[in-house]
Order: C-alpha cells, then structure tokens, then sequence
C-alpha cells in the first residue's frame, strides 16, 4: 500500500498522506513520494488545484523523531533543508494548494499546512508547533509564515509554550479558514476546489503569484508587480472570453485557460 496516494476528482489532484500507523510523520522517504506526488500534479495540464490531506488520526502529526534523533548539527541541517525544500515548493507552485486537515497537524505536518494557500479543518483537528518542548525549534519555515497568518504575538505564544489548539481557536486566530464536520472536510475541500477551477486559471495563478509578492515588497513594488502581472493578462483569450461574457451576460463563461 502506498505511503502517499494520488487521486484526481475533476480539475483537482487529491494528495493523501497514508502512514497512519506513524501519524503520517514526515521522514526523507515520505517526503521525496509527497513531492513525487506533487510532480505529477503539476505535470498533468489538466488539474487546476490541489487538496493534500492525510488518513486516519492525523494530517501529518510532525516529523519522524526516530529518524532526526541520532543526527548531528550538518546531519540535520541537510534533513531540514528536504522539509524547507517542500514547504517552500507548496507555496511558490503555480497551482493552489488546500490543506484539508483531518486530524493532528503538529510541528512538520503544521508548518506544511501553513505553506498551503487555503486551510481547511475538522472540528476534530489539532494544531501546534511543539518544538519548544522537544529542547529545538521549527526547522522548515514554522517561526517564519506563523506570524505572517496568525500575527506576531501569537506565533510567539504558540511557538514558546508548545501548546496544542483546537479547530475552533485555530479558526478564530485566521490559521484556518473554514471549520467542518469531520465527514465533511473532504466535500468542503472540493468545492473550494471547484470554486476556483471555474475560473481562468491564467488569472488564478497570476493572482497567486501577485500575492506571494506582496510578503516580499513593500506596497509599492507589489502594486507595480500586480499592474504588470494584471496588463499581462490582455494578451491573453481568456480575458476577451471573461469579460466579453459579462458584457454579453453570460452566466458561465467556458475559459480556455490560454
């Protein structure tokens, strides 16, 4: 049985993390099939987005402490690097990423999640970076995009006492979106998905592309990125099909994604 299985629903590739006699902790072999997965999403022209989840009890429920136990200050930095490597690969991707968190999203398996465009959560979920009382640190982006969500003074609380959170608490900090029931998560998940794939996907991904800049200029520089990422999109039929549909009124405007 595969440890990561890939499934296609439409417009949407579903990644399911599935070492659930690990909590699906991530370890380097978890993490090369985890990115093979995501190849063969990216490859395949015809899927818009992306839901990663995991079975059983938990979303990804941290990395594999056996595997970093014995390992020195270079053994881990070169172990680290393969998580940083995936995290940042999620965030930068020309598709959108939805983390649909079924279960425990601790350490590793939370800073994943923070990677991700949208978060979605059962009301069953946890969440937390429980480094501190491991005696280390997030090593995979965890201090980094926490307060960027959530805000500085609750990363900080977050991240110094290694306390877990609940659906609810992660929901009304802005570290999730939506709260479902747990037999829901996976209909939420895709209909987010859908709500996005009707769109022209030239526009979706210029637009994520626009957002990630504004986390790395200031207000002038984005808006000038944004323009230009905005004048692109005239050149394209999409745009002549999107908004010559409106004109027309056209309620559901079959984008050629070109």
């Amino acid at each position: 049985m595969s440890d990561v299985i890939f499934e296609k629903k439409g417009h949407t590739a579903v990644i399911t993390v599935n070492r659930p006699d690990t909590l699906n902790a991530l370890c380097e072999e978890l993490i090369s099939h985890i990115n093979s997965a995501l190849d063969a999403a990216e490859n395949d022209q015809d899927i818009f987005t992306v839901i990663i989840t995991g079975t059983g009890k938990a979303f990804i429920a941290g990395a594999d402490i056996g595997e970093m136990y014995e390992k020195d200050r270079e053994g881990i930095r070169k172990w680290a690097r393969l998580g940083c490597d995936l995290n940042a690969r999620i965030e930068s991707m020309s598709l959108p990423v939805i983390a649909a968190i079924n279960g425990y999203a601790l350490g590793g398996g939370l800073e994943l999640a923070l990677a991700c465009d949208i978060r979605i959560a059962s009301s069953t979920a946890r969440m937390g970076l429980p480094e501190t009382g491991l005696g280390v640190i997030c090593g995979a982006g965890g201090t980094q995009r926490l307060p960027r969500i959530v805000g500085d003074g609750i990363a900080r609380e977050m991240i110094f006492t290694a306390e877990k959170i609940d659906a609810q608490r992660a929901l009304s900090i802005g570290l999730v979106n939506r709260v479902t029931d747990p037999e829901a998560l996976m209909d939420e998940a895709l209909a987010v998905c859908e709500a996005i794939n009707k769109n022209g996907q030239l526009a979706v991904r210029a637009a994520k592309r626009a957002v990630n800049a504004s986390r790395d200029t200031d207000i002038h520089d984005g808006c000038i990125f944004e323009r230009e990422a905005f004048s692109s999109l005239f050149d394209t039929e999409d745009q002549k099909l999107g908004m010559g549909g409106f004109l027309a009124g056209e309620k559901n405007v079959r984008f050629k994604n070109k």
